[in-house]
C-alpha cells in the first residue's frame, strides 16, 4: 500500500500534501492487519498521514541529478540515503504518538517547531552540507531541520516504542530512497527509472515500518458524533491552505504541529484527516484542469466515509479501498483523457 500511494504521489500531487497518501493509505492496511476497531485505528491514521507527510517537504529533484552523473555519483548517493532516513525517522518518530500522546502535547508541538527552525537556519540555509546544485538554480533544503526535529521529539518522548519505530523508519528510508535510485542508471530508453523508485521507497519503508507496529493497540478514540462532520472542510482548508500560503520554508511541520495538538484532543478527527483531507489535497490539484470532477470527489468519498463511521464499529478495508480507487481515478482523469 505504501509503494503504489507513493507511485500515485508522484502523479496526482508533489509536496508534503501529496505525501500523505502513501501515509494513510499504509495506516489503513496496518489497521485492518492487525483488527483493530475504528476508534483504536483512528489516532494511528491521522498520525500516519501527518508523519510520512512530513517528509515530503525535502527537495531531491537536483540530488537525483548529482547522482545520474558519474563524477558526483557518490554525492547524490549519501543525500538520497541521508534524506530517505530521515524522512523514515521523522515519520516513525510522529507515528509512535499514536501509542505516546503525552498529556500535554504542546510540548510535542513546540519541539517540532523550534528544531525544524534551528536545523534549518544552522546548516541548510547557510548549505553548510548542500545535497543540491549550487551553481544552477539552487534549491533550499530542509533535511537537517526535519533530522533534528525528529531528534529532538524522540529525546522528549524517550519510550522503547518511539526507538523501534525510529530504527526502522531509519533503516527502511534509507535503503529505500538510496537504494531504489539505482533504477535511475538502467540503461534502457523510456525506463521510468524514477517511478521504480518511488515504488522502491514505498515497498521498504512500508515493510520495515511494519516490523515496529507493537502488539497492543495505540490510543482508542472517543465514539464519533455527528457533529465531527464539520472538521471535514475546516481541516481541508486548514492543511491545505497554510501548507500553501504560509510564507514559510516548513509550512506542513507547522500545519503538523496544530494538527498534533488536535488530534490530542479529538482522536476520532484522525479518519478525517486520513481520508478526507487526503483527497482534499489530491483534487486541489486536480481542480486545475478537472472543476466539476475535483469538487464531486472531495465531496462524495468522504460523505461515504461519514456515513460508514456512523453505522460501524469495526475498521473496514472498505476505507482503504475508497481512497486508493478515489486515487487511482483522479490519475486517470490526469494522464488518459478517455476517462474524462
Amino acid at each position: 500500500m505504501m509503494s503504489i500511494g507513493w507511485a500515485l504521489r508522484g502523479s496526482i500531487g508533489g509536496g508534503p500534501l501529496g505525501a500523505m497518501i502513501p501515509g494513510a493509505l499504509w495506516a489503513m492496511a496496518i489497521a485492518y492487519q492487525k483488527k483493530w476497531t475504528a476508534r483504536e485505528a483512528s489516532l494511528f491514521i491521522g498520525l500516519c498521514t501527518l508523519g510520512i507527510g512530513l517528509g515530503g517537504q525535502m527537495t531531491y529533484g537536483q540530488t537525483i541529478g548529482l547522482f545520474r552523473e558519474p563524477d558526483t555519483r557518490l554525492w547524490g548517493l549519501l543525500g538520497l540515503t541521508v534524506k530517505g532516513a530521515i524522512w523514515g525517522l521523522l515519520g516513525g518518530v510522529i507515528i509512535s504518538l499514536a501509542w505516546l500522546m503525552p498529556r500535554r502535547p504542546v510540548r510535542v508541538s513546540l519541539f517540532l517547531m523550534v528544531a525544524t527552525q534551528a536545523g534549518w537556519m544552522l546548516i541548510n540555509q547557510p548549505k553548510l552540507v548542500y545535497f543540491s546544485n549550487r551553481l544552477i538554480r539552487p534549491r533550499e533544503e530542509i533535511w537537517a531541520g526535519l533530522a533534528l526535529s525528529a531528534l529532538a521529539v524522540l529525546l522528549l518522548i524517550r519510550n522503547p516504542i518511539a526507538y523501534r519505530f525510529a530504527l526502522w523508519g531509519t533503516l527502511g528510508g534509507a535503503i529505500g530512497f538510496g537504494g531504489g535510485t539505482f533504477f535511475n542508471l538502467v540503461p534502457i530508453k523510456d525506463f521510468p527509472g524514477w517511478k521504480m523508485m518511488e515504488f522502491t521507497f514505498g515497498l521498504i519503508l512500508g515493510a520495515l515500518l511494519t516490523k515496529a507496529v507493537p502488539d497492543t493497540t495505540p490510543i482508542e478514540a472517543r465514539p464519533w458524533k455527528a457533529w465531527h462532520q464539520i472538521s471535514y472542510p475546516l481541516l481541508a482548508l486548514f492543511a491545505i491552505g497554510v501548507d500553501l500560503t504560509l510564507q514559510l520554508r516548513f509550512a506542513f511541520t507547522a500545519v503538523t504541529a496544530v494538527l498534533i495538538l488536535i488530534l490530542a484532543l479529538a482522536p476520532q478527527l484522525g479518519w478525517t484527516l486520513g481520508l478526507s483531507v487526503t483527497l482534499a489535497a489530491a483534487c486541489w490539484e486536480l481542480y486545475q484542469t478537472q472543476p466539476n470532477w475535483a469538487i464531486a470527489l472531495a465531496i462524495v468519498p468522504p460523505a461515504i466515509l461519514a456515513w460508514w463511521q456512523s453505522r460501524l464499529e469495526n475498521f473496514h478495508l472498505k476505507a482503504m479501498l475508497l481512497l486508493l480507487l478515489t486515487c487511482c481515478w483522479i490519475y486517470c482523469l490526469e494522464y488518459f483523457p478517455i476517462f474524462r
